[in-house]
């Protein structure tokens, strides 16, 4: 389950200036390895320079569907971005972790649900996935969506939302704001912060009563969404969220004390995929799980490092162990016991951490 595989480029096509639309072959021998739920996205894996360099992309095809289809926004300095987009072409491999996260959505075609959403930039990925889902397996839901770039030529993925607006004209409300044009109407100009959301909920949904909202962008955004929500009586309870952009900055980061409880180091043991490793984390070792076990060449998964995507995600069977940051855990998984091994070290004498727990 936590196995990389090679998986062949069937397409990179550039789906703006800045930003790539990567379609991917799954063999008939891993459909079952890559079945996904909307939403949902892929650590990807490739050697730069001879060091193998780890980022996680939302899916934004629907389950079934072939290829496997991704997008990434081009970031200025981006190691891995910038790579994929002067050297990507078809026929390459990249190595690529069965999909993963919780913000996803399941249709029920016997369902009639409102869902509203709000995306940012590059989050329209995986919103794109469960609106498509949801419109052709649920029949008479609705989905309103409020997508915020900078300017529509930076637009990810318009001409697919725009055919989806044509395929359910009655079903799919679409509203785009752009920061950096103006528009015929004051209210799409400008960013989603509270104020606009504020503004467009009142406009446009303030007769709805939504079931599921979807907030999918960099961590300013999803604040002030989630205020402007909240001060319209929304339920928070309704809330699905994934954070885009949460980088890590270590000089910055306050974590947790360096030392563990024993002074001499905790012992730790790693189950997953039916089989038992066990390593000393040393109290003036690496200041994570992920980065210790590698000092013993024991390989965790992840992906991102900075407490987003969840692809460390493990449990904690025996001891504890303390985050430095969350970003990837919903408060009933932590509650439950799990951790993100990028984010944790014990804080225990022994240690028994559990991939195979989900």
């Amino acid at each position: 389950m936590h196995k990389y595989h090679t998986l062949t480029v069937a397409s990179v096509v550039s789906e703006t200036s800045d930003s790539l639309r990567i379609a991917l072959n799954v063999p008939e021998n891993l459909r079952e390895v890559f079945v996904f739920k909307s939403g949902q996205h892929l650590p990807i894996q490739l050697s730069i320079d001879g060091k193998l360099v780890r980022r996680t992309y939302s899916i934004s095809s629907v389950p079934g569907e072939t290829p496997l289809i991704f997008g990434i926004r081009v970031q200025p300095g981006g190691k891995f971005s910038e790579f994929l987009q002067s050297n990507l072409k078809i026929g390459d491999h990249l190595e690529a972790m069965p999909p993963v996260g919780r913000f996803h959505a399941v249709p029920d075609p016997q369902k009639a649900k409102v869902r509203i959403a709000f995306a940012a930039g590059s989050g329209i990925t995986p919103i794109l996935s469960i609106m498509r889902t949801m419109l052709e397996n649920e029949p008479e839901s609705r989905f309103v969506l409020f997508y915020g770039n900078r300017m529509q030529s930076t637009t990810m993925f318009i001409e697919d939302l725009q055919a989806l607006k044509n395929r359910f004209p009655g079903r799919l409300q679409l509203y785009f704001l752009f920061s950096q044009e103006d528009q015929e109407l004051e209210i799409f100009s400008g960013r989603l912060d509270k104020l606009k959301v504020t503004q467009l909920y009142k406009a446009f949904c303030k007769k709805m009563i939504p079931d599921e909202v979807y907030i999918c962008g960099p961590g300013t955004m999803l604040n002030g969404v989630k205020q402007a929500l909240v001060s319209e009586n929304v339920d928070e309870s309704l809330f699905l969220i994934e954070r885009y952009g949460a980088l890590v900055n270590r000089k910055t980061q306050q974590l947790i004390p360096k030392a563990p409880a024993n002074k001499k180091g905790s012992l730790v043991e790693v189950i997953m995929d039916g089989h038992k490793k066990s390593f000393e984390m040393a109290a003036d070792g690496p200041d994570n799980l992920v980065d210790a076990a590698a000092v013993e060449g024991i390989v965790l998964p992840f992906s991102c490092r900075g407490g987003v995507c969840a692809t460390c995600r493990t449990y904690v069977r025996s001891g504890e162990a303390r985050m430095a940051t969350n970003h990837g855990l919903e408060p009933w998984e932590v509650e439950k016991g799990f951790v993100l091994a990028c984010q944790a070290r014990p804080v225990s004498s022994k240690l028994t951490i559990d991939y195979d727990e989900t």
